[in-house]
């Protein structure tokens, strides 16, 4: 079996280099000969709610989406902390494409599958900040159902584009303060194997952090992180029984 896999892409509009991103990720050779293609979360830097006007202004990644499964890829989207509760989106997009119910599946959370003998933890990513119970508690009020009744019912589609507009402009400022990478990418790998030993399983599968990982335990198991592919270029492969971080440039 052969797999795909990337995250934290954080598309913002149809010409920007995320999106550009996502459709050189989904043409390329690995992912066209994949059996099994994931997407783990925050594709969109900001998309919450089943509001119709996402498929028209995200056109593109629905129709994307729609090919892999037409060729017959098994596709698999797990929400992230940037896009989250739109399943109904797809059911909507997708309709009269027989297809799509076996070929697609929406996860909430986190799932482990079977790979050449090992099982492996595939998530979102939030899990490997292990220590970080004030993002955990976050996640327990944005993953909920009223919060879905809230943004799909109360908050309209255009009062959401403006909380995504403030929201980037925030993230920017944010990102101009002093981080060690060092640091975080070591909490991170220590995270990630206190999850291996939680869930029972050989390896973890993540994004979130924007933290480029292929770290191997001593003890056999083994952390992939996809790392930001808008300024990595690159996704993670799983093909003849072995893992790899194919370059967005290449075919």
């Amino acid at each position: 079996m052969n797999c795909v896999f990337i995250s934290d892409i954080h598309i913002r509009t149809s010409s920007d280099l995320a999106a550009q991103t996502f459709k050189d990720f989904c043409s390329h050779s690995h992912t066209l000969h994949a059996d099994k293609v994931f997407f783990l979360g925050d594709i969109f830097d900001h998309l919450a709610g089943d509001h119709k006007e996402y498929i028209k202004q995200y056109d593109f990644f629905f129709e994307g989406i729609e090919k892999l499964i037409e060729l017959d890829k098994e596709v698999i989207f797990l929400e992230g902390n940037h896009d989250f509760h739109f399943s109904k989106l797809f059911s909507i997009f997708f309709a009269g494409n027989s297809r799509f119910s076996k070929n697609f599946r929406y996860l909430k959370a986190g799932e482990s599958i079977m790979l050449n003998e090992k099982r492996v933890y595939f998530c979102h990513g939030y899990e490997v900040d292990y220590y970080n119970n004030a993002f955990k508690n976050w996640y327990k009020i944005y993953s909920s159902k009223w919060f879905y009744y809230l943004i799909t019912h109360f908050f309209t589609y255009s009062f959401l584009q403006k909380i995504a507009k403030w929201a980037s402009g925030n993230s920017k400022q944010r990102g101009k303060k002093s981080f060690d990478y060092t640091r975080a990418k070591e909490r991170y790998v220590e995270g990630a194997y206190e999850l291996i030993k939680d869930k029972k399983v050989d390896g973890i599968i993540a994004g979130h952090t924007h933290i480029f990982s292929d770290h191997q335990y001593p003890s056999g198991e083994f952390y992939y992180n996809c790392g930001f592919p808008q300024r990595d270029r690159k996704f993670l492969s799983y093909k003849a029984d072995e893992f790899h971080f194919i370059s967005l440039g290449e075919s």
